[in-house]
């Protein structure tokens, strides 16, 4: 999902409601298409104040670490790319020249497609790698490619693009909903802290609060797509549980079957269904916090914690004492570290975003069909919802830039958040279908596929590991990690 994180974050709700009933007249896709282009011809060199003059309601801004300007639509993008917003502010241009690049010439072409267009020349952008424009090849070529040059760039194996992917369970709800909103508030504290500082401190903290402000949009975003309504975490927990019970050589077997949910029940965050008031008057929903559970958080929120008893506190590993609990997120490492595991997760992502759900916003709430990444347009009531959140969090910024102040309320955006889906003519909460009728079909169905376990068994020969999940991930794991393997990327963004 690139071209949808760009539209939603650069489009008007209406235009992309039009858009999803006309694409090949939306002057909504050609100006997005204009505007890539723009920036994209000599990304050194772009005149900030004739691009807005050319595509009024294009908000773009000047990265410090890089000196490039981007569009905010694609900082959306840059979270897939990220581990951190704070990664995207300081990021150096040999590192973000070629990704920014690459997924503009990218972008174009898809929305050329979608556009129903002739395909036309391949976009040839200065600095962009090389996999844009081989079609169904892009996605195996970008993870090789862009692994390569975080190697070149010296970025850690830890933060090379395959160990976020590894991470990225806070893609999926219910965790995208609360990633979202705590760098959207922490966008907007750093607005307030702004006021109180003198110029060049103001400017740099308020082109600080718009990075975290659009890294935050695109958890948001990827709240409404069908596919990443599945909790990635529990999906592979219960492949672990599948795997235990076949005949089949899977590397880390015994310790992948001591993952299950029976053997850990926190690791996907059943609390975060259930969102309750912070009471700080701010508008905050927080997980629900069962007495004697762990503060669970996802992957990349845990790793980031700042000790080694906090990260496995935030996991949600549960032990009788601290050292079972330091073996059991050893076990964690390593079902992220996992490519079997994690190509679990992107069977059923991959999935629901071609097939949709039947959605809605509280048991009450109006039902819709969502679709997902690469067909985001193929239903106008759920492409609409998707840009009104996201419009609704830019305005809210925006507004907190503009005056200092907004109406909007971080609780008014999260209430819109998809968390019911309809089954058999029932409507039911995202964790009971993910109890019932997911899982169900996930250990008779979805992992019993061919396809499936062809593509096990060759993860298992060649991709032993996704990724290097943390830095204190096992010895054996501290090279640079390998590319996604062939066919689609192991989960897709």
């Amino acid at each position: 999902m690139s071209w949808e994180h760009f539209v939603l974050g650069t489009a008007d709700p209406a235009a992309v409601r039009a858009a999803a009933g006309d694409p090949a007249g939306s002057a909504m896709l050609a100006a997005c298409r204009a505007l890539l282009t723009e920036l994209g011809r000599d990304p050194g060199n772009v005149d900030e104040d004739r691009v807005q003059a050319s595509y009024p309601g294009a908000q773009t801004l000047r990265l410090p670490g890089s000196g490039l300007v981007v569009a905010v639509g694609e900082l959306n993008i840059l979270a897939d790319y990220f581990s951190r917003p704070a990664d995207v502010e300081n990021a150096p241009a040999r590192y973000l020249l070629p990704i920014l690049q690459s997924v503009r010439a990218w972008n174009i072409t898809e929305l050329r497609r979608i556009s129903r267009l002739p395909p036309g020349p391949r976009p040839r952008l200065t600095g962009a790698l090389t996999y844009p424009g081989f079609g169904s090849m892009a996605e195996i070529l970008e993870g090789f490619q862009i692994a390569r040059l975080g190697s070149r760039c010296g970025i850690p194996p830890w933060e090379r693009f395959p160990a976020v992917v590894a991470r990225n369970a806070g893609h999926f709800a219910p965790f995208s909903w609360y990633r979202w909103q705590h760098f959207h508030l922490a966008a907007r504290e750093l607005i307030g802290e702004a006021a109180s500082r003198d110029r060049g401190e103001r400017e740099a903290l308020r082109t600080r609060a718009r990075v975290y402000a659009g890294y935050a949009d695109h958890f948001l975003q990827d709240s409404f797509a069908a596919g990443h309504l599945i909790n990635k975490t529990q999906v592979m927990q219960w492949y672990a549980e599948w795997l235990a019970g076949s005949r089949f050589p899977v590397p880390h077997r015994d310790q992948l079957a001591a993952l299950t949910v029976r053997a850990q029940p926190h690791l996907h965050g059943p609390g975060y269904y259930r969102p309750q008031p912070a009471g700080d008057g701010t508008g905050r929903l927080l997980p629900a916090r069962d007495p004697g559970t762990p503060p669970v958080t996802d992957p990349q929120t845990a790793f980031e914690a700042a000790t080694d008893e906090e990260r496995i506190l935030a996991s949600g590993v549960k032990g009788i004492d601290y050292p079972e609990r330091t073996v059991a997120f050893a076990r964690y490492r390593t079902l992220l570290a996992s490519s079997v595991a994690q190509y679990s997760a992107g069977v059923l992502h991959g999935y629901f975003n071609k097939h949709s759900l039947v959605v809605s916003a509280g048991q009450d709430g109006r039902t819709y069909r969502l679709w997902g990444d690469w067909s985001m347009l193929a239903g106008a009531e759920g492409a609409f919802r998707a840009a009104q959140a996201a419009a609704l969090s830019r305005q809210a910024i925006t507004e907190l830039l503009e005056r200092g102040e907004t109406g909007i309320s971080s609780r008014t955006i999260f209430e819109l958040f998809p968390d019911h889906v309809e089954q058999d003519g029932a409507l039911l909460s995202l964790p009971g279908w993910h109890e019932g009728h997911l899982r169900e079909r996930c250990l008779t169905g979805f992992f019993r596929m061919r396809s499936t376990q062809a593509m096990r068994a060759a993860l298992t020969v060649a991709f032993r590991r996704l990724a290097v999940p943390s830095p204190d991930s096992e010895p054996d794991a501290r090279g640079a990690g390998p590319a996604p393997p062939p066919g689609r990327s192991p989960v897709s963004r």
